[in-house]
C-alpha cells in the first residue's frame, strides 16, 4: 500500500488473523474492548473499539490508542484477537506526537486512518461489529450525547432505560435498571420495532435487573448494515415520541436541520460485495440440453 499520511492510508495491508499471540504487538491495528468499557453499555460514545498498539507490554497490559477518539488505554491483550492490519513505524511516531500537539488534529486523522484499514480489510464478521459501532455511534449522537453509546430514555415514574447495541449479535438491548418488568415499555419496543422478536429476562450480573433484547438478521454488507441502523433509528424515535415528546421534537427538528450523521457513506470496501449466481437451475438445463435439436434428441431416447 503506498503511504499518504494526510488521507490515512500509512497502514501496511495484512490478511485478518486471529488466533492467540505470542509476539509483540506494537504497531498492530486491532479490535480491543478497554476492561472499563464494560461498565458503560455500548461502550465509550468517542471510541470505536479499533486502535493501534503504541506500545506491546509483554507482560501485563499494552497501550492502545483507539482510532475513533485518539485516547490511548490500557489493555490486557489477552485470548484470540483480531488483527486488521499493521502501522508503520513512522506512523506510530507521528500519532505519539500528534497526541501531544493537536488533539483534534489526531482524532481526524486516526478516523481517516480506521475507515480505510476497514476498506482495506473488507466487509466480513470481523469488521462487522466495528462498522456496527461506528454507525450505531452516530445515531446516538444525534439523538443523545454523552459519555456512553446509548441512547436514555425516561419512562413513567422517572425511571430511565439505556438503549444500546450488541455489535457482534446486531441486537438492539433495552436496560430498565429494575428488577421487575415493564410492560408500557414491552408494548412500545413492540410497536417500534414491529416483526422482530422480544425477549425479556434479568441480566447474569449480580443485580439482576430487567433487560430485554431485539435480535435483528444479521447485515451481510456495508448497505445492509446502513438499512438496520435506519430502522434502529426509526424506531427509537418512535420511542422517544411515545415517551419524551418534546425532546423528540427538538431531536427531529435538529436532524432535519443538519442530516443525520451518516459515517458509513463513506466506507467504500476495497473488495466489494460480489452478487451469487444461482447455479441449480442451469445446471438442471445443460442437463436438458441447450438446444431444441438436443432437447428433441433426448424426448426421442425416453420416448
Amino acid at each position: 500500500m503506498t503511504p499518504s499520511p494526510g488521507t490515512g492510508r500509512h497502514v501496511q495491508a495484512a490478511p485478518l488473523l486471529t488466533g492467540v499471540s505470542e509476539v509483540a504487538l506494537t504497531r498492530a491495528v486491532l479490535r480491543y474492548e478497554p476492561s472499563d468499557d464494560r461498565s458503560l453499555p455500548g461502550g465509550r460514545m468517542a471510541d470505536i473499539g479499533l486502535g493501534v498498539v503504541l506500545d506491546s507490554g509483554k507482560r501485563g497490559e499494552s497501550e492502545v490508542l483507539d482510532l475513533g477518539s485518539g485516547n490511548t488505554h490500557a489493555v490486557a491483550l489477552a485470548g484470540p484477537l483480531v488483527i486488521l492490519g499493521w502501522a508503520y513505524t513512522s506512523t506510530v511516531r507521528r500519532l505519539r506526537q500528534a497526541r501531544a500537539e493537536d488533539p483534534e488534529a489526531l482524532r481526524r486523522f486516526t478516523f481517516a486512518m480506521a475507515l480505510r484499514v476497514l476498506e482495506e480489510s473488507g466487509f466480513s464478521s470481523l469488521t462487522r461489529p466495528v462498522l456496527l459501532r461506528i454507525g450505531f455511534r452516530d445515531l446516538v449522537r444525534d439523538m443523545d450525547l454523552h459519555e456512553g453509546t446509548a441512547v436514555r430514555l425516561l419512562l413513567p415514574g422517572n425511571r430511565v432505560a439505556r438503549i444500546h447495541l450488541d455489535y457482534e449479535n446486531a441486537a438492539l438491548v433495552v436496560r430498565t435498571g429494575a428488577t421487575e418488568r415493564h410492560e408500557i415499555l414491552e408494548e412500545a419496543l413492540a410497536s417500534a420495532f414491529d416483526g422482530v422478536e422480544l425477549l425479556g429476562g434479568r441480566s447474569g450480573d449480580a443485580a439482576g435487573l430487567q433487560a430485554y433484547h431485539l435480535p435483528f438478521a444479521v447485515p451481510g454488507s456495508v448497505e445492509q448494515t446502513r438499512r438496520l441502523l435506519r430502522r434502529l433509528r426509526r424506531g427509537i424515535f418512535h420511542l422517544l415520541a411515545r415517551f419524551e415528546p418534546d425532546r423528540y421534537r427538538a431531536v427531529r427538528e435538529q436532524v432535519e436541520t443538519f442530516g443525520a450523521r451518516d459515517s458509513l457513506s463513506r466506507f467504500e470496501p476495497a473488495r466489494a460485495d460480489v452478487p451469487l449466481e444461482r447455479l441449480g437451475r442451469r445446471r438442471r438445463d445443460r442437463n436438458r440440453g441447450d438446444t431444441p435439436d438436443r432437447r428433441g434428441n433426448q424426448r426421442r431416447r425416453v420416448h
